[in-house]
Order: structure tokens, then C-alpha cells, then sequence
């Protein structure tokens, strides 16, 4: 803590590289603001969300997979970090971007260099790695430039942004590699396997104190946040083979096409439209309307309940949509 506290007396931990970097703000001062929103946005609980839930409903289930085991892996390692390293963010900063944790790691930079590393990675088209590369470049100057994070904060996130990056490949094309094993677990040992993986992720919650800090709170709240996601994707993946048909245990879009009027034009845009308004109807009734009835209540702020619903909502976009899919018309729109 020592080490910490001399750090935070350093340029790593100043305002001046903050400052600096709206020198040029009397001409491109909108430019700058747009561009650190949009990364600010990028880097939501509700972007990575619907990033994800498209990857799982119109690319390929795998996929997602892979990009919420970083996700979420390192939203769960950056809020720790945040809960014992203390480190405070800049003040005062524009209330409108909400960041009530700690500052240290930034989790928009660490969480940029993992999930747009790894879509780079897997998506071999150069635009898309052009793309990305911008994106992990412009997080860290973005979130100083909206003075919600100082130097340190960032460079650090960066930093272990890469590590965890490179230790997710390393395991996913050792023990998951992209066509040989099977998107799915079917194992007869799910039930052990499903109550191992809720203990694991809700162990966090031993952390919970009515004395905690609004900051350690908030801190803590990301933890629990990811690590409710995290169980409800892995019960998925154990649950859905058990009540699947072998047949839609993968999938993806049937080929795009422009020929207006034509038979596979017709094929491609309503599958597209089924599976987006089931996806929609199932988002929109166990996380929008849950979290619009809870605000409301006296356990908006309470980390069990987090917990839960996460968990649920993994769960259901996971089991529930395919599901539901295969049910309309003989799973017409699930299928390749």
C-alpha cells in the first residue's frame, strides 16, 4: 500500500496528463468528446450485453463463449483489483458517466484489450482488425480525456489487459480449439458440475459488509455482476444439451444475399428478424423489466439479488432463446 500511496504522489497518478490533453479543444474539442463517449459506451454492461447475445444468436455459439470467458473473467479481476487496491479517481469528473468504483485498473481499458483482442483474433477480415487495433488504442486516452481515469489507472489496465489476453488464447486453442470440441458440455455430471460453478462465482460475496465504502460497494457490485453472468453461461452450457436435439447444438445465418424478392432473400431476413425479437422479448423481460421494478425497491443495492439476476439472464440467453427457437416451426430459424 505503501508502494501505492507513493505512486498516486507521481505523474502516473496527476491531473496534468489529463489536462493536456484538451490542449486542442478550441478546434477539436467535439471531435475529442464524441469519439471518448462512444469508447465510454463501448465499454457498457449493456454494449458487451447485446455484443455478445448477437455473436451467440447470428454468428456462432462458440464464439460467444470464448468472448464472455474474457469478459467476464476480467470484469471480475479488474473489480477486485478495485476493491483492495483503493485507488481513488480523479475529482471531480463529469457525473453523467456514473463511475462510482474505484479507480485502479481502468476496466474500459483492460476489458478493450480482451474482448476486441480475441474478436480480432478469431475474425480474420482486415478491416475488422483495423477497427479493433482503434478501438484498444483509443480506450485509455479516451477515459483521460473524460477525466475519469488518470494515467496509472490505464496504463495498468492496459498492461493486464494483454496478460489475460494472451493467458485466454493460450487456454482456448489448448483446450478449446475453435473446430474440434464441441460448443456444448454434455456431461452426466452437470448437476455436480452446475452447483461447483455457483459456489465459485458467489464465493465473492463473503466480501459484502453493511460497513463497506460507497466505493468498495460499487467495486464489489462489479464482481458480483460478473461472476452472476459467468454461472448463468456455464449452467447454460452444461443444461442445453440435456433438452436440445442434437441438431441445434450449432448454427448460424443462412447466406446473406441482396436479390431483392428472392427465396433466400426472404430466408436470410426472417430469420434474422425471429431470432431478434425472441432474443428481444426474453432481454426485455428478465433484465429491463427486473431492473426497472427493483430501482424502485429497497434491494436496488443489494449484491445477492445481483447476483441472481445476472445469472438468470446468462442462463436464459443461453438455454432459454435457442429453446424457444427450436419451438417455432420446427426450429426453421435456428437452423444453418
Amino acid at each position: 500500500m505503501k508502494e501505492l500511496l507513493l505512486a498516486q504522489s507521481s505523474l502516473w497518478f496527476s491531473p496534468i496528463p489529463l489536462d493536456s490533453l484538451h490542449v486542442w479543444d478550441p478546434s477539436l474539442g467535439g471531435i475529442f468528446l464524441t469519439l471518448s463517449t462512444i469508447c465510454h459506451l463501448l465499454g457498457g454492461s449493456s454494449f458487451f450485453l447485446g455484443l455478445i447475445s448477437f455473436v451467440y444468436i447470428y454468428h456462432r455459439p462458440k464464439l460467444a463463449f470464448e468472448l464472455s470467458l474474457g469478459l467476464l473473467t476480467s470484469a471480475v479481476v479488474i473489480s477486485i483489483l478495485k476493491f483492495y487496491l483503493e485507488s481513488p479517481r480523479p475529482f471531480p469528473y463529469p457525473e453523467e458517466f456514473d463511475e462510482k468504483a474505484f479507480g485502479l485498473p481502468s476496466g474500459h481499458a483492460y476489458s478493450a484489450v480482451v474482448v476486441w483482442g480475441l474478436l480480432a483474433y478469431r475474425i480474420p477480415k482486415l478491416w475488422f482488425r483495423i477497427l479493433s487495433i482503434l478501438i484498444i488504442i483509443l480506450m485509455p486516452f479516451s477515459r483521460m480525456y473524460l477525466k475519469v481515469h488518470y494515467l496509472g489507472d490505464v496504463s495498468l489496465g492496459f498492461g493486464l489487459g494483454v496478460i489475460h489476453l494472451l493467458i485466454i488464447l493460450f487456454l482456448l486453442d489448448r483446450f478449446y480449439k475453435k473446430d474440434s470440441v464441441p460448443a456444448f458440455l454434455s456431461t452426466k455430471n452437470y448437476r455436480t458440475l452446475s452447483l461447483l460453478g455457483i459456489v465459485l462465482t458467489l464465493s465473492p460475496i463473503a466480501l459484502d459488509s453493511p460497513f463497506l465504502s460507497v466505493e468498495h460497494h460499487h467495486s464489489l457490485s462489479g464482481v458480483l455482476t460478473a461472476s452472476g453472468a459467468l454461472a448463468g453461461f456455464w449452467l447454460g452450457l452444461l443444461f442445453y444439451p440435456r433438452f436440445s436435439k442434437p441438431e441445434f447444438l450449432d448454427w448460424s445465418l443462412p447466406n446473406l444475399t441482396f436479390s431483392f424478392g428472392t427465396k433466400e432473400f426472404r430466408i436470410f431476413w426472417n430469420t434474422v428478424l425471429v431470432r431478434l425479437l425472441v432474443l428481444a422479448i426474453v432481454i426485455f423481460l428478465l433484465y429491463v423489466i427486473p431492473e426497472m421494478v427493483i430501482k424502485k425497491t429497497i434491494w436496488k443495492d443489494d449484491l445477492f439479488l445481483r447476483y441472481i439476476r445476472y445469472l438468470v439472464v446468462g442462463f436464459a440467453l443461453v438455454f432459454l432463446v435457442p429453446l424457444v427457437l427450436q419451438k417455432i416451426q420446427k426450429g426453421k430459424f435456428l437452423q444453418n
